[in-house]
């Protein structure tokens, strides 16, 4: 590759970005009490990644059936989320919080990754396969199935402190952000649902049809929503 002038600033550029999300993510890893205290919190940075939310189908009913154990609601829940976190970690993924009984997780937020779409991917087909093992493994002792869905969504977003000196934490926001955490609701066991623009990265390699849903709730406007179902049903989208 030639470097010109123009391409030396962007390098320098996207170098300092990637600078600055390292120094804020350590910030909050340090479970700083008191901000005011830490003058030189990085300003905000704007990248596009992937979006990733996943959940587990009926948790309101399960938690209902261990409404007298919830340490064993816990182990369960953890045996799950183990099996998910590893899958996403192994794709270079990023556990930005735990939401409920699912997780969000971001893919090209931190790190240099144009493949991010792709890593997105693989990481949810391979937690929706760990999650099946974990069932073929474990649902005979349990009494009942754990059935996990999907939501991705790829864009802009932004990394950088969310609230104020007396509480606040490392987030990450950004339209894609409320389309995945949305398209998650409606995915069924075992379903992945992504946007077209996911689709479109990935359509040559996997096989997935356009659902007759185009909105999601709290944004206006339509959108193309596609769905990849990796145990073989197909979810109800309400």
């Amino acid at each position: 590759m030639i470097i010109t002038p123009d391409t030396r600033q962007g390098t320098a550029d996207h170098a300092d970005d990637l600078a600055r999300i390292v120094r804020l993510r350590q910030t909050y890893l340090r479970m700083v009490p008191d901000l005011q205290a830490v003058p030189d919190i990085p300003t905000p940075v704007v990248r596009t990644a992937s979006i990733m939310f996943t959940d587990i189908r009926g948790f309101s009913r399960l938690t209902e059936r261990f409404g007298d154990d919830p340490a064993g609601l816990l182990d369960v829940l953890n045996a799950h989320l183990k099996k998910v976190i590893r899958s996403i970690l192994i794709c270079g993924g990023v556990i930005e919080k735990f939401v409920g009984d699912g997780v969000m997780a971001t893919f090209g937020a931190t790190d240099h990754q144009p493949d991010h779409v792709h890593r997105a991917m693989a990481a949810a087909i391979g937690l929706v396969g760990a999650n099946e093992a974990l069932n073929r493994r474990c649902a005979a002792g349990w009494g009942f199935r754990l059935e996990v869905g999907v939501g991705i969504a790829s864009g802009p977003v932004v990394i950088g402190a969310v609230g104020s000196a007396e509480r606040s934490e490392l987030g990450v926001l950004g339209d894609a952000v409320n389309i995945a955490a949305r398209l998650v609701t409606h995915a069924g066991p075992g379903e992945v649902l992504m946007t077209g623009t996911v689709f479109r990265q990935v359509s040559d390699m996997l096989q997935s049809e356009l659902t007759n849903q185009s909105a999601v709730r709290g944004r206006t406007g339509t959108l193309e929503i596609y769905r990849m179902s990796l145990l073989g049903g197909r979810g109800a989208l309400a």
